[in-house]
């Protein structure tokens, strides 16, 4: 289903988050963790899978990536696109539109289809992923959670092979968490190939059924989940993962301070449209009069 084979890569002008030497076989149906710090290149693999590298971020790549018998370096985006759906970090950064029918309608209007089996696909994954409140609505009127719904819903209307998604948790509160949770477990359960970059792993524990820990470009751990689960405590710590479960969050020694002084700023410089309206150099407010206005 997915090989990269050897793959090495570095961005133009950049020494830090590529790759380097790596190999990786993901079979059909699969549920892979990425995980790792900031900048151990889980979402660069992400690029190379679905072919954003090298088709819209540019560097020196070499060996081979392989999608369901494609190599995407020398396939087009809109051919690995039938088979690969993504959904990134900021949803709003892969809208075309400004409602949401037109949004879960878009990849299938470029397929083709008829008007009728449109509305109808649409109208069978609104109430698979029990969004129909979220029909007919502006893009702009959403919450995050609910821009995360339907960036989902919209890559999922497609009905892709595969199913890439890079940090989607990262501006979620839990209850669009728990709805994410329920997404993906959908899909999975539909034997979708899902490959997801992630610094919050507890959410995906029950999941996963493969978790991959890279570090500096390479992969340093490649586990069933089971043997991630049964990592000590303090080896996840010196991976520098976050928690497995909520349950692991701690809060020791939390003191509150008192101090008669709620606020200080230090040569504080306010602009608005480019327009300096206030620079001030104030210490222990809310003694307001002691601020220096500009």
């Amino acid at each position: 289903m997915i090989k990269l084979t050897d793959v090495s890569f570095t961005y133009d002008e950049q020494q830090e988050n590529g790759l380097q030497n790596i190999t990786l076989h993901i079979p059909k149906g699969q549920f892979v963790l990425l995980c790792g710090e900031s900048g151990c290149g889980k979402t660069t693999v992400t690029r190379l899978i679905n072919g954003l590298i090298p088709h819209f971020y540019s560097g020196e790549l070499s060996g081979r990536t392989e999608v369901c018998g494609m190599d995407t370096a020398n396939t087009e985006i809109a051919e690995l696109s039938d088979h690969i759906g993504s959904v990134f970090q900021n949803p709003r950064t892969q809208f075309f539109n400004t409602d949401t029918d037109s949004e879960l309608a878009f990849g299938l209007e470029n397929r083709g289809l008829p008007a009728e089996n449109i509305r109808s696909r649409i109208a069978e994954v609104s109430r698979e992923l029990k969004i129909q409140h979220l029909m007919q609505r502006s893009i702009f009127e959403l919450s995050g959670g609910e821009k995360q719904k339907i960036a989902f819903a919209s890559v999922y209307t497609s009905s892709p092979e595969i199913l890439v998604l890079d940090e989607p948790s990262s501006n979620l509160d839990p209850q669009s968490i728990e709805e994410l949770t329920l997404l993906l477990k959908k899909a999975k359960a539909e034997n979708h190939t899902i490959i997801i970059a992630e610094h919050r792993i507890w959410y995906l524990m029950e999941l996963a059924d493969r978790v991959v820990f890279m570090k500096d470009g390479r992969i340093e751990k490649d586990m069933n989940i089971a043997e991630f689960k049964a990592l000590p405590e303090s080896e996840r710590i010196n991976m520098g993962l976050r928690c497995r479960s909520l349950k692991d969050i701690k809060v020791q020694n939390l003191a509150i301070q008192k101090h008669e002084q709620t606020l200080s700023t230090h040569d504080l410089t306010v602009r608005i449209e480019g327009k300096m309206i206030l620079n001030a150099y104030c210490y222990s407010p809310p003694a307001w009069h002691n601020c220096r206005r500009g």
